[in-house]
């Protein structure tokens, strides 16, 4: 009987192992083929390779209408939105920071691009300057938003547009546009 016992709690961990091998396998499978289709990905997105000052290897990204702007290009970029906007607010850096929970000389590091703008802290700085987050990326990045710098420039009005409308002219604006492009492309994932 003892020896029947020994038997199933053998036979019920070699079963266990099995099962986990097994997955591991998927898993290991699963990681292959995403390996092998890596460059079809990069080719239907339109990637290159190129390289930045704040990565030691390799990085893929989407040509804009200049060519690729650095990382810190786009920091610049994003620098010199916080300053206009503030500017035209009409506050001061110690007025921002201080809404922002730093004192004057760390927020103008932001300012000057000399600290990174993380996302967050990109929506806080829209919260308080009043405006979109969608502007300081178009800024950055217009290619994302279109074909060409005039795409790109008309759909950024578009989304400001609609981000000003009352919630039932929108309401009735989507319906219409859903009806222009039929219910089928509705459940499709955006190409952007």
């Amino acid at each position: 009987m003892v020896l029947i016992s020994q038997w199933k709690d053998q036979w019920g961990e070699d079963t266990r192992h099995s099962e986990v091998f097994s997955r591991q396998q998927e898993r290991a499978k699963a990681f292959a083929m995403a390996i092998k289709d890596v460059q079809k990905y990069i080719d239907e997105c339109g990637l290159v390779e190129t390289s930045d000052e704040e990565s030691e290897k390799p990085i893929y990204r989407k040509p804009g209408f200049e060519g690729i702007r650095s990382f810190r290009e786009m920091e610049q970029i994003f620098s010199q939105f916080i300053r206009e906007h503030r500017d035209t607010k009409r506050l001061n850096r110690a007025q921002v920071g201080m809404m922002v929970g730093l004192h004057e000389t760390i927020f103008a590091r932001y300012e000057r691009a000399f600290s990174k703008l993380h996302a967050t802290r990109l929506i806080h700085l829209c919260e308080i300057l009043d405006c979109s987050p969608v502007e300081m990326i178009h800024a950055a990045a217009p290619h994302l938003f279109g074909e060409s710098r005039k795409e790109a420039d008309d759909k950024l009005k578009l989304v400001l547009r609609i981000l000003d409308m009352p919630a039932s002219t929108a309401s009735s604006l989507l319906s219409m546009i859903e009806g222009l492009v039929g219910e089928d492309r509705s459940s499709e994932q955006p190409s952007r």
